[in-house]
Formats: structure tokens, sequence, C-alpha cells
């Protein structure tokens, strides 16, 4: 194996707590977390990041996350990015149908404005798939 890491985090309905992964995937410029948080709980406190920007996707469940002053609604479907610097905390409402399971994702290498389209095509190259 060369040029890409796999794990397995296992069935969304099996996601408990909070569990980093980028341990296992071996990434150097990217942070993932998977998390589970039950209907009523909530971060442990606020916080931010220097220089790291974090995306957060919502799987399943509903809850709010404030940034700064700002209360945001989530549920299934909802991406949010927060910028460095920006206090956060995020909470399940008592009455979410289901544990809230997201994912969030931390990065704060280069910017993409800056790094470009680097992406190399190749329309020729026949997929394994279809051999």
């Amino acid at each position: 194996m060369s040029g890409y890491n796999v794990t397995q985090i296992g069935a969304v309905d099996a996601w408990t707590g909070k569990e980093f992964v980028e341990g296992e995937l071996g990434t150097a410029n990217v942070g993932i977390s998977i998390n589970a948080t039950e209907p009523g709980g909530e971060s442990p406190f606020w916080h931010s990041h220097a220089r790291i920007e974090e995306v957060y996707l919502v799987l399943e469940g509903t809850g709010e996350i404030a940034i700064g002053d700002d209360i945001v609604p989530l549920q299934a479907g909802t991406l949010v990015r927060v910028a460095p610097g920006s206090m956060l905390a995020l909470r399940c409402l008592p009455d979410s149908p289901a544990p809230m399971k997201w994912i969030c994702v931390r990065a704060g290498a280069d910017s993409l404005a800056d790094i470009g389209n680097d992406a190399t095509l190749d329309s020729d190259r026949p997929f394994p798939w279809n051999a």
C-alpha cells in the first residue's frame, strides 16, 4: 500500500463519545474526529483555534452550535465552517430523536487559494472496476 491509508470507524449507529482518527489514518495536515452526543449533552467547554479551520458535518440528530454570540441550528445534512479565532460550543437538543452524530474536520496547512488547483486529471486511464 502506498499513497493512502485506510481505517474502519464502524457504523454510525455504533459511535459513542469522541474519537480522533487522524492518528489511525496517518494524516499530516488534516485532523478528523467522529462524535456522538447524547440528547441533552453538550461541549464540556468553549474552544477556538488560532490557526486551524474546522468544518462540522451533522449526520443525524438535532442540536445547536454556538459560534461567538450566534446560535446555529444543527440537523442531519448541516455543514458548518468555523474560522480560526472563533469561540464555539455545541450541544445535542434534549428533545433530539437520537444522539447527534457528527464529524469534525480540522485543517491548518496552506490555504486552498494559495495552493490553487493542483489536481492532475487523467481521463484516458480506465477504472479498475471496468476491467
